[in-house]
């Protein structure tokens, strides 16, 4: 097979991934440019995650917590266990190409990304293709993942490495329009998605008591027990200073409540070096598709006030906030809003 590209063409496709705003449009860029070379036949992006909790001499974690299919991942399906996309980052080179036949031609090639400030990337191609396509995979490759270490230096904390605000309102617009497609009429019973505000509880007395050195410290440990306490299909973010957004998915509202309040005490029951002890509190809505993403937000937002109100270190779901006002009520006067 061989494949006569034009300067133009080489050139056209560079510009074009050099031009995307963002790290989302970049990978839809490259997977269209991908496809449109002679002997592709399906190309699909993953982000792999939580590998660096694989201790030496520990079992390997069910695969289906460690890879995720770009841009989204609501599969229910297990069976899929991604052995091969996991196999390759144990692999030095950047282009791995499988299943070779009698003319030397493959019919499998996966293209690895690590040593990014996000997760390790990878992208399987299906097709068959000889040498000289591998080479042209390699190049393109090249551009692909500069263009990727920029994107993740804009759009993700520095501090904590989570994706960033500008992360979010991609992410959350890209949920809204799956929900669209697949609406949810019973948030009891129903699986479907949930957004949540988390704001560290009396943060300012960190950073005047110990100084912000040990208040930046408190903040990368609370996003890496984010990472351990939340699963590979859940979306997490810095949303700025103390405050952090979870994107919980594929649970109904019992499932949510639970699993917000597991992360709220072990955020309770860790020991902070030198700071100690600190805790969490969490506004909670189920994301609906017919409303807007600052509708949402304002939604957790009046959820979080209302567990700021009443004690703090509380997960607080803004469908339910009616009833626990009128039970408040029923002993004090509580002004929610």
């Amino acid at each position: 097979m061989t494949i006569n590209l034009s300067v133009e063409q080489v050139f056209a496709w560079a510009a074009s991934l050099t031009e995307q705003p963002d790290y989302q449009a970049l990978t839809h860029q490259f997977l269209d440019i991908l496809l449109e070379i002679p002997g592709v036949k399906k190309a699909a992006a993953y982000e792999i995650y939580n590998r660096s909790r694989k201790k030496t001499g520990e079992a390997v974690a069910p695969c289906e917590q460690l890879v995720r299919r770009f841009p989204l991942d609501f599969t229910r399906d297990e069976s899929n266990d991604h052995n091969d996309l996991i196999n390759i980052l144990d692999n030095d080179s950047r282009v791995i190409p499988k299943m070779s036949d009698a003319n030397g031609r493959f019919r499998q090639v996966y293209l690895s990304l690590k040593e990014t400030k996000g997760p390790d990337r990878a992208i399987a191609l299906d097709g068959l293709f000889d040498r000289q396509t591998i080479e042209l995979f390699r190049q393109l490759l090249s551009i692909f993942r500069n263009q990727v270490i920029l994107h993740d230096s804009k759009e993700r904390d520095v501090l904590t490495k989570l994706p960033n605000r500008q992360s979010f309102d991609t992410r959350l617009l890209q949920v809204c329009e799956h929900y669209l497609k697949y609406p949810v009429t019973d948030t009891n019973h129903q699986k479907s998605s949930w957004i949540a505000l988390l704001d560290i509880d009396h943060f300012k007395r960190v950073n005047d008591d110990f100084g912000h050195l040990y208040g930046d410290e408190v903040l990368l440990i609370f996003s890496q027990l984010m990472e351990k306490c939340f699963r590979y299909n859940d979306f997490l973010f810095r949303f700025g200073g103390e405050e952090f957004v979870v994107i919980l998915n594929l649970t109904d509202m019992a499932g949510a409540e639970h699993t917000f309040n597991r992360f709220r005490e072990t955020v309770a029951n860790h020991n902070f070096p030198t700071v100690g002890r600190i805790t969490v509190s969490i506004g909670i809505t189920h994301i609906d598709s017919m409303c807007m993403p600052t509708t949402l937000l304002d939604r957790a937002d009046k959820a979080l006030y209302y567990a700021k109100e009443n004690g703090r270190n509380r997960a607080v779901i803004y469908e339910n906030t009616d009833t626990l006002i009128k039970n408040a009520g029923e002993n004090e006067d509580i002004e929610l809003f």
